[in-house]
This record gives C-alpha cells, structure tokens and sequence, in this order.
C-alpha cells in the first residue's frame, strides 16, 4: 500500500482484518536522508549498544536469538528530524485510535542496526508478564536494498510465510500481541527506526 496513495478505510479494514500492514513511501527521500545522517551521527559517537531479549525485570543478551544494536530515542534530546518522526507517529497513533477505536498513549522507539550476519529468530513483541505493547512498526531506512542483501522482516500470517524486504521509506505495522515474525540474516547493514505504540505513558527504559 503506497501512503501516498492512502485509503484510510482500506488501511484500517486491513490491520483489524489480518493484524498486519505494509506502508510504502512512508518516508520522503529528504526525510530518509536526514534520519539517515542523525543515525551516522550516533554510531560516529558510538551510541549504539547490543539489544537484549525481554524486558527489564528478564532482561539478557543472546546473539543466537537477535544480533541488532540500538541506541533508544530520547523525546527530550532527539535531534530535529528524528524527533519530527516521533511526532509523526505520535499522529498516526491518534489517527489509528479513532479508526480502531484503541487507546494508545505513548510511543518507544530506538534506531536499530543490524549489522551482516545479524538476524533475529521469531518471536511476538508483547512480554508475558507486560502487555502494553499494542502495535509494533519498524521504518527502514536502507537506500538501494537488493533483493539478496538480505535482512527481510518474515511474519508468520496463518498459515503462510510472508517476506517483507525493509525497503528504504517502508512502514512495516502490525499487532504487538499476535503477529509472530523475525528478521532475517542481512548481509549488508540494515537500519531502521523500531518501536511500540503503548496503551499507557511510560518513562523511556533502560533495558528492553
């Protein structure tokens, strides 16, 4: 579905339907790039650190289950762009309140690196012992992505197998709670933006 093309109605019978959507053009080339240049400037500062599993009460780090680096987005420090992401999707979020009648407060996100060789296994978002995980998306940020380099997002829909490539400006959206997926192993850097739209206001954690 092209968002620049958007039918509101078709969006939201999709994602009620089939818990899972996918959202191209989502980002301009000029929002792409300057996302991409606030992304090299965290990784040039070496802000980026190994993601773990779990929450911060089971919280550990196993690179057989995911290889990704994050740095979190910080609502009080981002720089310009990334923060008129944030307030982009805390737009989309209200916009998805009222289509779906939900009640999504707040949103956490990171930048995320997945380096070659990088992957992680399949999973859902939402912890057994935390569900206000509502809604997961992730926004890739991967100029030129080939088919065979790798890092596609697999959701399990049914009983099909969808592969989704994280193409640059892409919007991949869909339930916290039911929508199993995984990354698989990229052979080039793959970056995105990843986050959650929260039923509750959160301070940001430390680990998650």
């Amino acid at each position: 579905m092209d968002y620049r093309n958007l039918n509101w109605e078709d969006l939201l019978d999709q994602l009620a339907e089939r818990s899972w959507l996918v959202l191209d053009n989502f980002l301009s080339l000029e929002e792409l790039n300057a996302l991409l240049k606030e992304f090299e400037q965290h990784r040039k500062q070496e802000d980026l650190r190994r993601a773990g599993i779990g929450n911060a009460f089971h919280y550990q780090k196993d690179k057989e289950v995911r290889g990704d680096y994050i740095v979190w987005i910080d609502k009080e420090e981002s720089a310009s762009h990334t923060w008129s992401f944030y307030q982009r999707m805390l737009s989309f979020m209200g916009d998805l309140n009222r289509g779906l009648l939900l009640s999504m407060k707040e949103i956490e996100a990171h930048f995320a690196l997945y380096p070659p060789g990088a992957f992680y296994q399949r999973h859902v978002d939402q912890f057994k012992n935390n569900g206000h995980r509502i809604l997961s998306f992730a926004c890739y940020l991967n100029r030129n992505w080939q088919e065979g380099d790798g890092g596609e997002i697999e959701i399990v829909d049914g009983d099909q197998i969808v592969v989704i490539p994280p193409l640059a400006g892409r919007l991949v959206l869909f339930r916290s709670d039911l929508v199993e997926h995984a990354v698989l192993k990229t052979h080039k850097d793959r970056i995105s933006i990843t986050g959650w739209m929260l039923d509750r206001p959160i301070d940001l954690p430390i680990h998650y």
